[in-house]
């Protein structure tokens, strides 16, 4: 089923539409918050949660890139319900010495402005090392997932991370985003 099929049912208020929300996309839902929460039980709630949040959204919304956008929701739900787990923490903390303070970000257009940045930072990457830091720090693979994806050492991996965060701070303080 398309994913403008599936939206369809959705905006047509189809019981049928959770079915092949599930059917087409619940395998991806699942494994984005099972990377997030470490917990199969937590992972369902987050994901029966998520659709929820989907059957609310639509209509109005009408998202152009439906699973990138579904896979935001989940993510986001599942960061919300494990706020203090550890793994998450953990990439906080990588990610904090490439990322400003969420203090020191006013407003939403900062914030807005920031996430732009950060999308064009990574599209001007190679595309094997974007695909490293989005399966670590969206999709909150371990680092030995990360390497294994990518045909690399964990020691490999670590270090094109580190060097990627790096690169990002001071791309972020050109672009007058990151104070210190």
């Amino acid at each position: 089923m398309t994913s403008d099929t599936l939206i369809g049912l959705l905006e047509q208020r189809s019981e049928q539409a959770l079915g092949e929300l599930d059917s087409a996309y619940g395998a991806y839902c699942r494994a984005i918050a099972r990377n997030i929460l470490k917990n199969e039980e937590d992972a369902e709630e987050c994901v029966s949660d998520a659709y929820l949040s989907v059957w609310n959204a639509i209509p109005p919304a009408r998202p152009d890139h439906f699973k990138a956008w579904l896979g935001a929701i989940v993510r986001n739900a599942a960061l919300r319900r494990r706020r203090q787990n550890a793994a998450v923490d953990a990439l906080r903390e990588e990610l904090s010495e490439a990322l400003p303070d969420r203090g020191s970000v006013d407003g939403a257009i900062e914030a807005r402005a920031l996430g732009e940045a950060v999308s064009a930072f990574l599209r001007a990457q190679r595309p094997e090392v974007r695909t490293a830091f989005l399966r670590r720090y969206w999709y909150a693979d371990s680092l030995e997932a990360v390497a294994l994806r990518m045909g690399w050492s964990v020691s490999k991996t670590k270090s094109a991370l580190f060097r990627l965060r790096k690169q990002l701070k001071n791309y972020l303080m050109k672009e007058e985003l990151w104070h210190e």
